[in-house]
């Protein structure tokens, strides 16, 4: 028997039945990849069409309110962005940006060139490269889509830091200070105060409301959220006026680089006349910002007042630096009477 030769035929057969599974798999692999493809379009063209909004119509009309669905058409933003001359690498990929499970979780994102107009959309925070839609547990079954659970939405705050906590963009980095903070020590999330708990019908095919966290991550455009943001606390001697202002944030106050909180103090006569006023800026530009859940006082020297006279102290919001002082909004306040 001619052993070299058999050898010869046996490779060639074994070799021949490797490259046939190889191509098979590469076959499959290609096939399956752009079976995914397919699926990632679907889903934008189910944005399109309005399956988001008619299968999850509570979630949705939260959404479509909330800033994230205005990211990239809000005008505030687009004035900014224009004066950035790399805009599409520091801005606009955190505006309309690609689905961040496909990019990855944390990491930059990158910007899409399709929807632009949608924002920080559905498809932003729970669609994945196969196609699926992510979620917490206790998700509703659907047949547009493929549900997975993933556990990332139990703490949110690693979703969020995808583009709140990237350092080399300080203008929206929250979640760097936030993972300094007693908040994160108490387990708590971004979610806790931006996406409260509510109880809603997740789908149409849901049959009963359940716990759910409310997408519309309220912040720097809700009076509400600022009011919730500090206190102030205010101490009267002649001359003098103590005011301790109290941080109630998870982050840096104010949490943007364009932002400014004004702290004033006035002196009101019994008529009310103004009399005296003082006014301290805090923002990133002054490297003064308090720290999270920071207590901080402030001591103004004043006339001294005369009975009946009003002491006030105010803490007020300015969104951006063009904000003029008639549309501050007012955090919070104190008042005293002198006696």
């Amino acid at each position: 028997m001619d052993f070299a030769k058999t050898r010869r035929v046996v490779f060639g057969v074994g070799f021949g039945l490797l490259g046939c599974v190889l191509v098979t798999l590469i076959g499959s692999l290609a096939l399956r990849a752009e079976d995914h493809a397919d699926r990632v379009a679907e889903a934008y063209q189910g944005f399109q069409d309005g399956k988001c909004k008619s299968c999850h119509p509570a979630i949705w009309r939260e959404w479509e309110n909330s800033m994230h669905a205005k990211a990239w058409v809000d005008e505030i933003y687009q004035a900014a962005a224009e004066q950035v001359p790399d805009r599409e690498t520091k801005c606009d990929q955190c505006h309309a940006p690609q689905p961040i499970l496909i990019t990855g979780v944390g990491k930059m994102p990158r910007l899409r060139n399709r929807q632009r107009e949608a924002g920080v959309s559905c498809l932003v925070c729970h669609l994945d490269a196969q196609g699926a839609m992510h979620g917490p547990p206790a998700s509703a079954e659907t047949y547009f889509h493929a549900n997975v659970t993933n556990p990332v939405y139990r703490d949110a705050t690693a979703l969020c830091s995808t583009c709140h906590g990237q350092p080399s963009v300080p203008e929206h980095d929250q979640v760097s200070s936030f993972l300094d903070s007693k908040f994160a020590e108490e387990d708590r999330s971004c979610a806790s105060c931006h996406m409260p708990i509510v109880n809603r019908l997740q789908s149409t095919a849901s049959y009963e409301s359940i716990k759910g966290r409310k997408h519309t991550w309220r912040g720097s455009r809700s009076v509400a959220q600022l009011k919730r943001a500090a206190n102030l606390k205010l101490e009267y001697a002649t001359g003098k006026v103590s005011v301790k202002l109290e941080s109630k944030t998870g982050h840096v106050l104010p949490g943007g680089t364009l932002r400014t909180i004004i702290l004033e103090v006035v002196l009101l006569t019994s008529d009310g006349t103004q009399h005296q006023k003082q006014q301290v800026s805090i923002s990133a530009g002054n490297e003064n910002r308090l720290l999270p859940n920071e207590n901080r006082t402030y001591v103004f020297d004043i006339v001294s007042g005369a009975t009946g006279d009003t002491v006030k102290a105010r803490l007020m919001y300015q969104l951006t630096p063009e904000t003029p002082e008639s549309a501050w909004i007012l955090m919070a306040e104190a008042i005293h009477i002198v006696p």
